[in-house]
């Protein structure tokens, strides 16, 4: 006779096992606050680097799941037991 644990759906990334803090990306974007978006927007030179001046392109490992990528409260299985 087998024994069935009961799981429950992994409420930290919705059953995916995939870190829902990086999206399993294993980085995360580091933001421009609205007023340096703004600053650097106007000190662009041109149409094309005025538009991606304002975008973030700095990034950091995330801290979540330490840039592994799966969801450490299930361990990327995506259930968990009772």
């Amino acid at each position: 006779m087998e024994l069935q644990i009961p799981l429950i759906t992994c409420e930290a990334c919705g059953g995916s096992g995939i870190c829902p803090e990086c999206k399993g990306e294993g980085f995360v974007l580091k933001r421009l606050s609205d007023e340096n978006a703004d600053k650097a927007r106007k000190s662009a030179k041109n149409m094309a680097t005025r538009y991606t001046a304002g975008l973030p392109k700095k990034w950091s490992y995330c801290t979540k799941c330490s840039s592994s990528r799966s969801c450490t409260t299930c361990e990327g299985r995506g259930k968990l037991s009772y």
